[in-house]
């Protein structure tokens, strides 16, 4: 293991305590014409083997925005114990955050009922396959296109037959979601590969370089792999509106011909496709805000702007996700009518 592979693991290793500022002073000192304020805390700890105890903390602040946490009397922060004196991380963001999922569970049992309840459990399992299978895949040296393809696969699979029963609908509605997926996949991949895009846009990418493993990543796959677990949830949605639809149209008039069903199919798919294209790539659009107001204030030419590579990257993201969602209309509108087929009468 590298030197600095090592620094990464000890970095994000060490053991945290929460605690609570329960009582702040500062004060403001100037050398060479700069303006630094110390502040001294004394903090409560709140858990583990150290509950109770107090002890003093320091916090400088130089005016830098980025790096910059001011505390306050009262705050919620983590720190971490190191030759017997405790260091300030960063604020306890575990209240706000168990707050905010609380808000969300409530919401979704409140006003779905037990579709919402359907709906937690298919989320959570899905989740669930991405942490304790794909990761676990991926880090003992499965390749990123296999494993995202099995989990897209299982997770839409739970989905459809938790949230839709075990039917016709919710088969049309895994086919068409997978079959969309692998398409705009393939498509990144090749596209990625034919664009020499390095998979390394993201600096978390590039740390992947410094683990103790002798994995060597496919990182033009793990590109492939971002790709179709993003468009996951968009796909789901496009197939499964598809499918119930064809469905409830079926239900009214049971002898409706294959070709009107197809039809219909593809007017509904197209009044779907346009919002949920926009969904798709207002979500990419939605994390490079800043990169866009440097780009803009900067004045950077388009043909600079599209040669580097994360932006290359991001727009491969975005428009391969896209085509599989194009793709998972036809193929979730063509897996309906063949799970449903019957001769038309004479």
């Amino acid at each position: 293991m590298s030197i600095f592979a090592e620094n990464i693991r000890e970095e994000y290793q060490y053991d945290l305590y929460r605690a609570r500022v329960i009582d702040l002073s500062e004060k403001t000192i100037y050398e060479e014409g700069q303006e630094t304020v110390v502040q001294e805390a004394e903090i409560i700890i709140l858990n583990k083997e150290k509950k109770g105890e107090e002890a003093r903390i320091t916090n400088t602040l130089t005016g830098d925005q980025v790096y910059d946490m001011p505390l306050t009397e009262g705050a919620h922060i983590t720190v971490h114990l190191e030759n017997d004196s405790f260091y300030f991380i960063s604020y306890d963001n575990t209240r706000p955050l168990i707050i905010l999922l609380l808000v969300f569970l409530i919401s979704l049992l409140v006003i779905g009922g037990l579709k919402g309840l359907k709906a937690l459990i298919a989320l959570s399992a899905t989740i669930s396959l991405i942490i304790f299978v794909m990761i676990p895949l991926l880090l003992n040296g499965f390749s990123p296109i296999f494993a995202s393809v099995l989990i897209c696969a299982l997770a839409a699979v739970i989905t459809f037959f938790i949230i839709s029963g075990v039917n016709k609908k919710s088969f049309a509605a895994t086919i068409g979601t997978i079959g969309g997926l692998i398409l705009g996949g393939l498509i990144a991949y090749g596209f990625g590969a034919f664009a020499r895009l390095s998979g390394f846009s993201a600096d978390d990418a590039t740390m992947l370089l410094y683990l103790p493993t002798a994995i060597d990543f496919d990182y033009r796959g793990l590109l492939f792999a971002g790709i179709i677990i993003g468009a996951l949830g968009a796909a789901m949605d496009v197939a499964i509106s598809i499918a119930s639809a064809l469905s409830e149209l079926q239900k009214e008039n049971p002898n409706i011909p294959v070709k009107n069903l197809i039809a219909s199919g593809f007017n509904i798919g197209r009044d779907i496709m346009g919002t949920m294209i926009n969904t798709l790539v207002l979500a990419y659009i939605g994390g490079t805000i800043t990169i866009m107001l440097l780009f803009v204030g900067f004045e950077t030419p388009l043909f600079q702007i599209i040669n580097l590579d994360f932006v290359a990257t991001e727009i491969v993201r975005a428009v391969a996700g896209s085509i599989g969602l194009l793709f998972a209309i036809p193929i979730t509108i063509f897996a309906y009518t063949t799970l449903t087929w019957h001769r038309e009468e004479k």
